[in-house]
């Protein structure tokens, strides 16, 4: 019987059956295969490392060079698998060992590998094609994983982010086929400034709507329909409001504000004043006091609207507006203090990206197979 495990990037067999491996520090490297205590004990000297032992004992290496610890007594030959979805792949290695699988729709397929772990990048092409999965399990190109077992029938690739293998099996399935980017990310939000500030101005305007008025931006005024209208203006980016202390708030959650200066525009003195009334009365915008946001995942999120002071009726102006159109003009602002939220879903893709890009892989392969099957 041969027993086999992968130690800091050494091969270790045993020939004679032997159950057991155990790593020592000692005074002269050697390997020695004991069917009697049923033991395979490699010994290496202090500053030994995984090259120098393959070199001076003959031991298959894989990877790079690493250097040598002790088991600190006999571990067991283990074998430890993970079914995915019905594909069952043995770990060879004797630490954990951590498995990426991603469908990605900006990059070629590749699989990157190093002893603390297996990425595979699938590309949206390949995701579908059985000769990929051909190509990457059953070709010889895995080293640190192995399948074992039947060779499951339309077996397809989905999404594994994070997969630690320890010492006991595992059996997972998944049906996450959502494809991923690994580029730079410009939206890694649950929610965003840019999602209240829509869900904000539609409620704006659907109560400017049922008073009679237009909201638009500021210089896009030949787009109005009405001569009577709200012109909003945002000056600056939404600024932080809180400065929490370390470990004082959630990192991930961030506490903004940022203000809105709106115009009116009234051709009508009556309108004109009825608003102002009403907007100091809290019966018209200022009774918005909050509204809620969908986040990218459903959840509702509340933000507070604080409304300032209407110009008072010495600043009143009657004079031309942009479309040429006397009218009474006056403005006031708001402020919307709101969260935004990082999406920590997706910290796994960095983790992806740096295992591509990172000098610390011992084998690369990023040549598919052809595209279409081959006709039989």
């Amino acid at each position: 019987m041969t027993n086999k495990v992968i130690y800091k990037g050494l091969e270790l067999t045993t020939l004679k059956g032997c159950k057991y491996y155990n790593v020592v520090e000692g005074c002269v490297c050697s390997i020695v295969d004991d069917p009697t205590h049923s033991v395979l004990t490699l010994t290496y000297t202090p500053g030994s490392s995984s090259w120098t032992l393959s070199e001076l004992l003959g031991i298959p290496r894989l990877g790079r060079d690493q250097e040598m610890e002790p088991t600190y007594g006999p571990v067991r030959f283990q074998e430890v698998t993970v079914s995915l979805g019905g594909m069952v792949l043995r770990k060879m290695t004797a630490d954990t060992h951590i498995i990426h699988i991603v469908i990605v729709s900006d990059s070629e397929s590749r699989v990157v590998q190093n002893y603390e772990g297996t990425t595979i990048v699938v590309s949206l092409e390949d995701s579908k094609n059985p000769d990929f999965v051909e190509f990457v399990f059953y070709s010889g190109g895995l080293v640190y994983l192995k399948p074992v077992g039947p060779k499951p029938k339309c077996w397809t690739f989905a999404n594994y982010p994070r997969i630690i293998i320890g010492n006991k099996n595992l059996v997972l399935s998944s049906e996450n086929q959502e494809v991923y980017s690994l580029r730079r990310r410009y939206d890694d939000y649950v929610i965003r400034a840019t999602d209240y500030l829509d869900q904000f101005l539609g409620e704006v305007r659907r109560i400017l709507d049922g008073y009679g008025l237009e909201l638009v931006r500021l210089n896009k005024e030949t787009t109005l329909k009405k001569t009577s209208h709200v012109v909003y203006n945002i000056t600056q980016t939404p600024t932080r409001e809180l400065h929490p202390g370390r470990d004082e708030l959630d990192s991930r959650v961030i506490s903004y504000k940022l203000p809105i200066d709106f115009y009116l525009r009234a051709t009508d003195m009556p309108m004109f004043f009825d608003f102002k009334s009403k907007y100091i009365n809290v019966n018209l915008l200022t009774n918005l006091t909050e509204f809620k946001t969908g986040d990218r995942y459903g959840k509702r999120w509340t933000a507070a609207v604080k409304w300032g002071s209407i110009t008072e009726d010495f600043n009143h102006l009657y004079q031309l507006d942009d479309n040429s159109n006397f009218s009474f003009q006056c403005q006031f602002r708001c402020e919307l203090h709101f969260y935004e939220a990082f999406d920590t879903r997706y910290k796994f893709l960095e983790e992806i990206v740096y295992n591509i890009k990172s000098d610390n892989h011992d084998i690369v392969q990023e040549e598919a197979v052809p595209r279409t099957r081959p006709n039989a």
